[in-house]
């Protein structure tokens, strides 16, 4: 199972740690009074679909994660799938054909599809294989993943909105961190050397045409290590929204909104530390979990990933409403 989060460097840390401090006041002075959904002992991914949030938990006696949901901001609770081993649920949540929230994940490699109002799990035998499924999306019924063919990793979509009928390859390449499905554009991110610079880049693809564009680009450089968290559709205005992390630089941290009209960008405060974001609605805002310098893989369950001098990192946070004024 490839890292769900990026790795970075150790020497990194101490600085991301010290600046921390500064991140919340500026992000609470620029978008208001964020909410925590809850508090967790190791690095999780969130998804978001409308007002319903789910992410997470590991379980300590079992080395085991369990998914958890919060819908409208409530209170957590646990969602009646068996565990996953070894990293936290890559979950995502979009809609059936029918405009119903579903979640998707995968589960010993194998994509498994959940309908959150009913509580009624499917493992998804036409999209699975012998080979390993990760980062499964889904919107309007159909369902992207990104499975690993030798030493690529290859981009594909159902054929349709019934999982039985197979897959059809998008995008192939050496490596590709993640990705999410819009209901027209799957936006997804890969990483590369510029000058022998890193470069982790942004792309958003028209399924039907096949236009394929890279709308951002995040440059690592001298002490400075960047990167974007996976992105979340956002269905009005449409577009996708990521966060983009400068991990040793107090400056750039921002959420990032990219509008399909116009191919606009949009900034708004973020966090040095934030591995993981989704867009919950322009009520709740965004929904964002942290580790310490946005250094953990998705792996580890290191206590020290989520607190240092008594603050905790890993929360699951609504942001509220955000105000897309800033600076790149």
């Amino acid at each position: 199972m490839a890292p769900m989060f990026p790795t970075t460097r150790t020497s990194l840390i101490a600085a991301a740690i010290a600046a921390a401090a500064i991140v919340p006041s500026t992000a609470q002075a620029a978008q208001g009074t964020p909410t925590t959904l809850a508090t967790e002992q190791a690095p999780t991914r969130v998804a978001a679909w409308e007002s319903t949030v789910m992410w997470s938990r590991l379980d300590r006696a079992t080395g085991r994660y369990a998914l958890m949901k919060s819908v409208a901001g409530g209170a957590p609770t646990a969602v009646a799938v068996a565990q996953r081993s070894r990293a936290p649920f890559d979950v995502d949540l979009g809609t059936s054909l029918s405009a119903s929230t579903f979640a998707v994940y995968t589960r010993g490699g194998d994509i498994y599809r959940l309908n959150v109002a009913t509580g009624t799990e499917r493992k998804l035998a036409g999209l699975s294989s012998p080979k390993v499924e990760r980062s499964p999306t889904i919107q309007d019924g159909k369902i992207a993943f990104i499975r690993r063919n030798g030493r690529v990793d290859e981009l594909r979509i159902s054929r349709s909105a019934n999982p039985t009928q197979g897959s059809r390859l998008v995008v192939r390449r050496s490596s590709i961190a993640n990705a999410e499905l819009g209901a027209r554009h799957v936006a997804y991110v890969t990483q590369g050397l510029d000058d022998n610079v890193g470069e982790t880049q942004m792309h958003v693809r028209n399924v039907s045409t096949g236009n394929d564009k890279v709308v951002y680009r995040a440059r690592s450089g001298g002490s400075n290590s960047a990167a974007v968290t996976r992105a979340s559709y956002v269905a009005e205005p449409e577009g996708f929204l990521w966060a983009r992390t400068n991990m040793g630089a107090e400056g750039g941290n921002r959420l990032v909104r990219y509008t399909l009209s116009g191919s606009k960008l949009d900034y708004a405060q973020g966090s040095m530390n934030y591995v993981s974001t989704a867009w919950a609605g322009e009520a709740l805002g965004a929904v964002a979990t942290s580790a310490i310098g946005g250094s953990e893989s998705a792996g580890s369950t290191s206590p020290g990933a989520c607190s240092d001098a008594g603050v905790s990192y890993c929360d699951v946070v609504l942001t509220g409403p955000l105000s897309f004024g800033l600076e790149p």
